[in-house]
C-alpha cells in the first residue's frame, strides 16, 4: 500500500481532536501540516529520500525526529508563543499518530 500525504494529514489532524480538544480544527490541521513538513525535512536530511538505495538500511530515530521537529516549531514565530509543555505535547502526539496511521496502512510492522 503506499503513503497518502492527504490522507495521513487528516488521520493525524483528526487524532489530535481527541487529545487536544480545545484547539479548533484549523488550528489542528496547521500544526499538523507543520509538523508532516518539518518531519519531511528530517527525513531528508537523515538521507530517506537520496535514492540510493540504502534506505532500507535506515532507521527511523523518533527521539532524534522530535528533536528535530520541536526545534522547527521553535524557529517559527506562531509556535513559539505556544507553551513548552503543549508544544512538546502535540509533537510527541504528532508522532505516536503517524506511526498509528503507518501501522494502520501496513507500511510498517509493529
Amino acid at each position: 500500500m503506499e503513503f497518502d500525504k492527504q490522507e495521513a494529514i487528516k488521520f493525524i489532524s483528526s487524532g489530535l481532536a481527541q487529545y487536544h480538544s480545545g484547539m479548533s480544527d484549523k488550528e489542528r490541521l496547521a500544526f499538523t501540516q507543520a509538523a508532516y513538513s518539518f518531519d519531511k525535512k528530517y527525513m531528508k536530511e537523515m538521507g530517506f529520500f537520496d535514492g540510493d538505495g540504502n534506505e532500507d538500511n535506515l532507521i527511523y530515530d523518533e527521539e532524534d525526529a522530535f528533536n528535530y521537529i520541536l526545534g522547527e516549531f521553535y524557529k517559527t514565530a506562531e509556535y513559539r508563543k505556544w507553551k513548552d509543555a503543549l508544544l512538546e505535547d502535540m509533537v510527541d502526539d504528532y508522532l505516536e499518530l503517524k506511526y498509528d496511521y503507518l501501522v494502520s496502512k501496513g507500511l510498517v510492522e509493529e
